[in-house]
């Protein structure tokens, strides 16, 4: 017996025969796109009736291109509404010249911290803050779940790629906004060379924290270097710029969303510093449509500061000078 198949071999049986001879109809009676010849010379060139891939200009595009946002504005504003209560009531409070008075709704105006014991504290005060707060946004989206994949999206892959990689844009957002940053604190030098210091900027009450002990350090970058970034990138970048993204073009999208970031900390001298961190910061995460990226910038940044203070510090210098 020979083992070469044979030159006509039997064809398959099939259960769905072809009911449709025409190639060019489909069963829905619609054509079928179908390629066109067209003669070049001695060449025949073909026309295809399908849709063009996008073209890479407009795929770079796509930093402009919004949200597709599932809840509506009655979301976003019960979700805004402590925090712009907090701004308005803050702001009454310190146009009054009450700004000394303690009261529970504002988390900038802290007490002078002088032991291990109240950084302990305060770190364990934050981390509740912080749960309350993300868990009370994840029970207004849970009616809106599955979301896009774009939205809270938290990837790990290709960190170092070029186009979305999380590492990559991060560094280039922190380069960009110290330098904007640097340039703008030069320029308000020259020009205000008599400024006084905000002695109710939350940053100078944390600083009999800096530099006390190994223990208030570590409590520190807890609060600023990890707490405070993700809760704040999940609240101002991941909820609150891609709803803005609904009603508004991306850039204004972005600057609201900053101006909102920088009301809430609630620094009126490091009003522009903040707005020009924000704006940096909504726009890494618009190019990268990865929550990793402003994360981790804006974890780099309050970690760089607290330990450039603490360094400094123990070097002998007086880092009250420095923030202000």
């Amino acid at each position: 017996m020979s083992l070469i198949p044979l030159v006509n071999p039997i064809k398959p049986f099939s259960l769905f025969p072809n009911l449709n001879p025409n190639p060019k109809i489909s069963s829905l009676g619609l054509k079928k796109p179908s390629a066109r010849w067209r003669r070049r010379g001695n060449s025949r060139v073909c026309c295809s009736n399908s849709p063009r891939e996008p073209r890479s200009a407009e795929k770079e595009l796509s930093i402009l291109r919004p949200w597709n946002v599932p809840w509506d504005w009655k979301v976003t504003a019960l979700v805004m509404m402590p925090y712009l209560m907090n701004i308005v009531f803050t702001g009454i409070v310190e146009s009054s010249g009450l700004a000394g008075v303690q009261h529970p709704y504002s988390e900038n105006m802290l007490p002078q911290l002088h032991s291990n014991d109240e950084a302990i504290k305060l770190f364990m005060d934050q981390l509740l803050k912080s749960v309350a707060k993300l868990s009370v946004l994840y029970m207004f989206l849970l009616p809106h779940q599955p979301l896009p994949d774009d939205i809270f999206s938290l990837k790990w892959r290709q960190p170092l790629d070029l186009h979305k990689g999380w590492i990559i844009w991060a560094g280039s957002g922190l380069i960009i906004a110290s330098s904007a940053i640097f340039l703008l604190k030069l320029l308000i030098s020259s020009l205000c060379a008599g400024q006084t210091q905000n002695e109710t900027e939350s940053l100078m009450r944390l600083l009999p924290l800096i530099g006390l002990s190994n223990v208030s350090t570590v409590c520190l970058l807890g609060v600023l270097g990890v707490l405070a970034p993700v809760c704040e990138e999940t609240l101002y970048r991941g909820f609150l710029l891609t709803s803005l993204t609904k009603w508004f073009p991306l850039p204004l999208s972005v600057c609201l969303s900053s101006a909102l970031f920088t009301l809430g900390h609630q620094s009126p001298g490091k009003f522009l510093e903040i707005f020009i961190f924000g704006i940096v910061l909504g726009f890494v995460y618009s190019r990268t449509r990865n929550l990793l990226a402003p994360i981790i910038m804006h974890a780099c940044w309050n970690s760089g500061v607290i330990l450039l203070l603490a360094y400094l510090q123990s070097q002998g210098h007086d880092i009250q000078k420095y923030v202000q």
